[in-house]
């Protein structure tokens, strides 16, 4: 064998060893990450208690971005801005049924038994109504949101589909295909709607496309901002953070929790005549 022969070879078995050790190194880099991977689980959501306000109405409707409280006392809504006090109520439309403050400049107010919604201002005065009994396309509502512009978030019980409905031109922009299940509950923001079925919550987009479903516990209610969940199912409370497949439990320790609302990262709940905020701690996952 000559000279060359044996160098050849020589840089055959060099270039072998270092592939082989390279291919060992990316091996153990992959099973370092792997494990790494494993070993890193979200961490569980917490609450801390941040104050506690004296809140003397019957219901807690809930809480703005400026820190103004609403709720209802005897079918009367009011705002309570600091010393000041709003309200509003009209008897000829039977009991309120829900209330939606994600623009607190244009409130949605839904009373069921009269299928009327009414948009109030930041001093609870009426901007608009609209009664879907009146209207040309006549409808059945059962459930009502604030939705983007001059639109709102409709369940048209007659068609069982949600709508997106602009109360200026009175049309529907969009809507969903049917659905076949008993709608409990619904919420709103300004992109996306969250309706709660049987067991399970359905989210869709302001084009009326189905975009995913949330399996929950049986008796769920929920409150909603910005897609991040917080529901309950009698004494047991659950969090499904922005983006994620399913609920996680969350702790919390009080009992006898009448209502309850999410605002940014703020719950608040309405126990005993006092509204408890906590911050709710989600950086950690």
């Amino acid at each position: 064998m000559g000279f060359a022969s044996i160098c050849l070879r020589m840089q055959l078995i060099v270039y072998g060893i270092i592939l082989a050790n390279f291919n060992i190194m990316k091996l153990l880099s992959f099973f370092i990450l792997f494990i790494a991977s494993c070993s890193i689980k979200a961490q569980p959501a917490t609450i801390s208690l941040i104050e506690k306000t004296p809140f003397n109405l019957q219901e807690f409707v809930g809480v703005d971005k400026f820190n103004n409280f609403y709720g209802i006392t005897n079918n009367t809504f009011f705002k309570l801005e600091g010393a000041k006090k709003y309200q509003f109520t009209d008897f000829l439309l039977g009991e309120l049924t829900s209330v939606d403050l994600l623009n607190p400049l244009k409130i949605t107010l839904f009373y069921k038994n009269m299928n009327t919604v009414v948009i109030l201002d930041n001093r609870l005065n009426e901007i608009y109504r609209i009664n879907f009994t009146n209207i040309t396309n006549f409808r059945n509502v059962s459930f009502a949101s604030t939705g983007k512009d001059k639109s709102i978030w409709i369940y048209n019980t007659d068609i069982q589909q949600l709508e997106l409905f602009n109360y200026n031109s009175k049309k529907v922009i969009s809507h969903t295909q049917p659905i076949n299940s008993e709608i409990i509950q619904l919420k709103s923001n300004y992109n996306f709607c969250w309706l709660l079925q049987n067991k399970k919550l359905e989210l869709y987009n302001s084009y009326g496309s189905f975009i995913k479903a949330i399996q929950v516990p049986e008796n769920f209610e929920f409150v909603e901002n910005n897609n991040q969940i917080i529901g309950r199912n009698n004494n047991k409370w659950f969090v499904l953070r922005k983006d994620k497949p399913a609920l996680e439990p969350l702790t919390i320790s009080e009992n006898d929790v009448k209502d309850f609302y999410l605002n940014n990262e703020n719950l608040y709940l309405y126990i005993d005549n006092f509204i408890y905020r906590y911050q709710l701690n989600l950086s950690n996952e």
